[in-house]
């Protein structure tokens, strides 16, 4: 588990700082099951949530009942403060735990309102926020791009190059159907995709990590 002092919503503030406005603001850490539901989206925004352990799924419902997974929380990681500069009264999708997690809940209502020292570490804070906000933004344009792909195959090759790494790799975060419900297409069809990449000889797989194989046909996909 990290200690909260090591996200981002933190930089630039003293773990003594940063236990002050945590006492201050009456901030709570809460355990979540598998499968629990941190909010919904019909819930009214009370909380920011900081990921200390585990890992949390941002996902919307369809109305056919198909999840589209927007995207994953890993420890570190803040969710729930989009809603925090905008007046929207629920919030559009939810959160769920995929594993056993811990999470440090700040109330909206200390972010808010500063205190009457006005402190340069509650200033850090919303700065912070306004930059984590910025990245999940640009994390939501990532994903409206990759969607675009024509077939699944260039989804798939659109979203390998938004995650690899100096060596060509891609490690998987999130299980095949996770990484179906994201790009919007069924399991089925995407472990055909996979498979059909790999008898190509475009990628190869080795449990939870893609290795780009040949580089000259990987780039050819977005030419179909």
């Amino acid at each position: 588990m990290i200690k909260h002092t090591e996200s981002l919503l933190f930089s630039g503030i003293t773990e003594e700082e940063a236990n002050k406005m945590l006492k201050c603001s009456r901030a709570v850490e809460k355990s979540v099951d598998a499968g629990e539901i941190i909010f919904g989206q019909d819930d009214k925004p009370v909380y920011i949530y900081l990921l200390l352990e585990g890992q949390v799924i941002i996902t919307k419902y369809l109305p056919s009942g198909r999840r589209d997974i927007l995207l994953t929380v890993q420890p570190g990681d803040v969710f729930g403060e989009v809603f925090f500069f905008s007046k929207e009264e629920y919030y559009w999708y939810d959160a769920v735990a995929v594993k056993k997690s811990r999470v440090l809940m700040l109330p909206y209502t200390f972010i808010y309102g500063f205190c009457a020292n006005a402190c340069e570490h509650h200033k850090q804070l919303i700065h912070n926020l306004l930059d984590i906000q910025s990245r999940c933004n640009l994390q939501m344009m990532k994903k409206l791009h990759i969607v675009t792909g024509t077939t699944l195959k260039q989804k798939l090759g659109l979203w390998i190059l938004d995650r690899i790494d100096g060596n060509n790799e891609v490690h998987l975060d999130m299980t095949r159907e996770e990484l179906a419900d994201y790009l919007g297409a069924a399991r089925p069809s995407l472990s055909r995709t996979l498979t059909q990449m790999q008898d190509e000889g475009i990628i190869t797989i080795n449990k939870k990590k893609i290795c780009i194989r040949n580089v000259e046909l990987f780039e050819e996909m977005f030419e179909e």
